[in-house]
């Protein structure tokens, strides 16, 4: 197993379940006359029928559509909302980062940016930038709990393991029983080295409906945790090859053998 396997799902499931709530800001036909006065001299004007059909592509179409309209109209703040956010969900997190944060300089109160710019830097890895982002729109928006998950995952990797375990709670509150928060909220419980705090978290997210497979795959790294190895490789194997489930038990029983390895898994994050 990768280190990402147990590192990293509680990140990639806080930007997965944020992606589907972001709204783009209104602005109407001003934001349409500022944008077209901005474009480069001689531009066309704003396709909306266009930029409406664009979303029934694949991803590399979107992204390579939004690309050529944020060159276009640098100062509309659509183009550079979905522009970022095609990046992100295509997978191209440092542009995404990049684009999102140039935007935000010129539209620095835009909840979406914000967003995404912390979606993106939590995926990189670098959840100090995504903090104040994320904080500013959980202000603004206290029914959010996909931001509130989201605050979870940047500070677990901070290792701010209780102040995490309280922003899924205020998530939970909002949407209780939901099996990507809740497996979050398990994965807290891994990183800071209590395996046996998260089972039963893990437990109830696996068995809810609409599970990702990230519960199951994290019920069975907090199983083996605990040495069950064979109960923790038959629920690896509902997801894995029986060749990767055996080596990622493999892998955990190093972890188990080393505890400086252990360290650097999670308390050391």
């Amino acid at each position: 197993m990768s280190r990402q396997l147990i590192a990293l799902p509680f990140a990639l499931l806080a930007v997965s379940s944020l992606g589907a709530c972001a709204t783009l800001s209104g602005g109407g036909e001003q934001a349409s006359a500022e944008a077209t006065a901005g474009a480069a001299p001689g531009a066309r004007a704003i396709d909306r029928h266009a930029r409406e059909q664009v979303a029934r592509e694949d991803t590399l179409t979107q992204m390579a559509f939004w690309a050529a309209e944020y060159q276009t109209f640098p100062n509309d703040i659509e183009a550079a909302q979905r522009f970022s956010e095609a990046l992100r969900k295509g997978g191209r997190t440092d542009r995404a980062a990049q684009i999102a944060g140039e935007a935000l300089s010129r539209f620095p109160d835009d909840r979406q940016l914000m967003t995404t710019y912390g979606f993106a830097q939590i995926t990189l890895g670098r959840p100090q930038q995504a903090l104040r982002p994320l904080a500013m729109v959980a202000a603004t928006e206290p029914e959010n709990w996909r931001i509130r998950s989201a605050l979870g995952a940047a500070l677990d990797q901070l290792g701010r393991f209780p102040e995490a375990r309280q922003a899924y709670q205020e998530a939970l509150t909002l949407q209780p029983n939901n099996p990507r928060v809740l497996t979050n909220l398990g994965v807290s419980h891994i990183l800071a080295g209590e395996p046996d705090d998260a089972e039963p978290i893990l437990r109830q997210a696996a068995g809810l409906p609409g599970a990702p497979a990230e519960a199951r795959q994290n019920l069975a790294i907090a199983i083996a945790l605990q040495g069950r190895f064979d109960e923790a490789e038959q629920i690896e194997r509902v997801d894995l090859s029986p060749a990767q489930a055996a080596q990622n038990m493999q892998y955990l029983r190093g972890l188990l053998s080393d505890p400086r390895r252990w360290n650097d898994m999670g308390r050391g994050r």
